[in-house]
């Protein structure tokens, strides 16, 4: 296995285990003063999932930058490793393999077991119409698949990038670019004012008389063809 697939694999049981925790808290919450057991909402329970999948977005797009990204050393820069066409593939099957569908469409039912099991231990009962339990599962289901389709694209299209040599320097641009804008939001919209006045400045000389009389002495049409 490479090292990419290893960091990955990493992040993904570090954000298993933080969702697991979140999942256990519900149910430790669930136990009023210990005697009681009111099983926690499904729709909390959908919130914590949709939410591991966006962290393990988050960090596999953040992960695969510390790897491939060139890092400062000085006036030089380390090149990263840059991964083969079967590392680019190893790694594509590993984002299938930690994104796929069947590791989360069935957790809403294992959630309905444990939330029963619980509920048994407490003589008490997981009351919620099957009809509902149904209804929820399928908005469940629908939400999860949506957002690991968008979770894959977005991780794939993050490492195509730094998979094509030609765009490594238009990659380093368009980051810097992203940070600069994020620092504030007049930032970005000053440099876009900015830009179009110089353009409107750049229109402006061309039309002049100076200007049309330079390129006749030059030999060039001054008409609307240039």
């Amino acid at each position: 296995m490479s090292i990419f697939n290893v960091r990955l694999k990493a992040v993904d049981d570090e954000c298993e285990r933080a969702a697991k925790i979140e999942l256990d808290k519900l149910f430790e919450d669930a136990r009023n003063g210990g005697t009681n057991f009111r099983p926690p909402s499904p729709q909390a329970a959908e919130a914590i999932w949709l939410k591991l999948i966006a962290r393990k977005e988050h960090e596999f797009i953040q992960e695969i930058e510390r790897l491939l990204k060139p890092k400062s050393a000085g006036k030089s820069a380390v090149k990263p490793p840059v991964p083969g066409k079967e590392d680019i593939s190893t790694i594509e099957e590993a984002v299938d393999e930690l994104f796929a569908d069947d590791r989360y469409l069935e957790r809403m039912q294992d959630f309905y077991r444990e939330a029963a099991r619980k509920a048994a231990l407490y003589a008490s009962s997981f009351d919620v119409q099957a009809k509902r339990l149904d209804l929820i599962d399928a908005t469940y289901r629908t939400g999860i698949v949506s957002a690991l389709r968008r979770a894959r694209h977005n991780i794939v299209a993050e490492l195509e990038r730094y998979n094509r040599p030609d765009t490594l320097e238009d990659t380093s641009f368009l980051s810097q670019w992203r940070r600069y804008s994020t620092l504030s939001p007049w930032r970005s919209i000053g440099t876009i004012v900015l830009l179009s006045l110089t353009s409107y400045l750049i229109a402006f000389i061309i039309a002049s008389d100076t200007f049309r009389g330079l390129l006749e002495r030059l030999g060039w049409s001054s008409g609307t063809g240039l």
